[in-house]
């Protein structure tokens, strides 16, 4: 066995990049051919683990169970190491030439600077996300790993595996021109010298699951939305994102408090009353904001006539 991490940091995490043993290649080529898209145009298509029949979750079992990802527990006492299927997925990524000029929506959760997810930091686990290329072509399409200054761009066979809660990472498009790209995701959770039985490692595990089943649902709604309720998640996805999106959320919130106060005569001693209706004047912003994007969106694309 080999170590399959290249950089470790309790606080960035755990970063590895590498190729799939050449074995698995023959599973990559048969997903490739048989994976089906609807709408290509689509900046992310997710297709679920769950969801996947006949050879597709065949070809996709033989890599996400395979004896390589042993690696991930390399050198490491008494480690336990499950795939959380549950989470796994096909991915179609199709980020558009300078996407960040533009507003992201629900794509922003896999296009800017993010860490994936942040969790309670369980004792002892650590949960990693795995992605694998499935197509060629990739030449301006790039993975960043913020914090320790590298980047890389997958093609078939090539893996990167890195900390779901730590580490900061963000895709860049270099290219003028669209460049699909189809990706395996895997999930693994893993406690290290574990002092645990596999019951604590599955009871962690569910709290890893249900927020993603949350997550996708809201993030699939929001991307290249449609709807109402579409741009209503999409840019709740994105905004937090932003640096500055805390400290304007804060000053509307003070700024709400001091208008009930001033102008409604709400004492500043009523904590509960004054919390309720202020977050009831941001949840009313937001959803002028909302639609504003909305009709915006009906404008332009919906009801725009081309004349000749």
């Amino acid at each position: 066995m080999d170590n399959i991490f290249v950089y470790k940091n309790n606080t960035d995490g755990n970063v590895g990049m590498g190729k799939i043993p050449n074995y698995l290649y023959q599973y990559l080529d048969s997903i490739e051919k048989e994976y089906y898209i609807p709408d290509k145009t689509k900046t992310t298509y997710h297709t679920y683990y769950t969801n996947l029949v006949g050879n597709v979750k065949d070809n996709f079992d033989k890599i996400q169970y395979d004896i390589f990802w042993k690696n991930i527990c390399y050198n490491i006492q008494n480690c336990i190491l499950q795939n959380v299927f549950e989470m796994n997925e096909i991915y179609y990524s199709n980020p558009k030439p300078n996407f960040e000029t533009s507003n992201l929506y629900g794509a922003a959760a896999n296009l800017i600077p993010h860490r994936d997810c942040i969790l309670y930091d369980f004792n002892g686990i650590r949960f990693y996300r795995v992605i694998i290329g499935i197509t060629n072509n990739n030449n301006d399409t790039i993975t960043e790993f913020i914090n320790y200054n590298i980047q890389t761009k997958l093609n078939k066979g090539d893996y990167m595996i890195f900390d779901f809660d730590k580490t900061l990472h963000k895709v860049k498009k270099i290219g003028n021109t669209e460049v699909p790209r189809i990706l395996l995701k895997l999930h693994f959770i893993v406690c290290e010298n574990c002092k645990y039985n596999i019951d604590y490692v599955n009871f962690v595990a569910y709290f890893y699951k249900y927020y993603y089943y949350i997550a996708r649902y809201t993030e699939q709604i929001g991307t290249d939305p449609n709807t109402f309720p579409g741009f209503f998640f999409g840019l709740l996805w994105e905004y937090p994102f932003y640096h500055s999106f805390k400290y304007i959320v804060f000053l509307l919130f003070i700024s709400n408090i001091i208008i009930l106060n001033r102008f409604y005569k709400i004492r500043l001693t009523n904590y509960t009353k004054l919390s309720i209706y202020s977050f009831l004047m941001l949840l009313y912003t937001y959803c002028n904001i909302v639609l504003f994007h909305y009709l915006q969106y009906l404008l332009y694309n919906r009801y725009s006539v081309k004349i000749i």
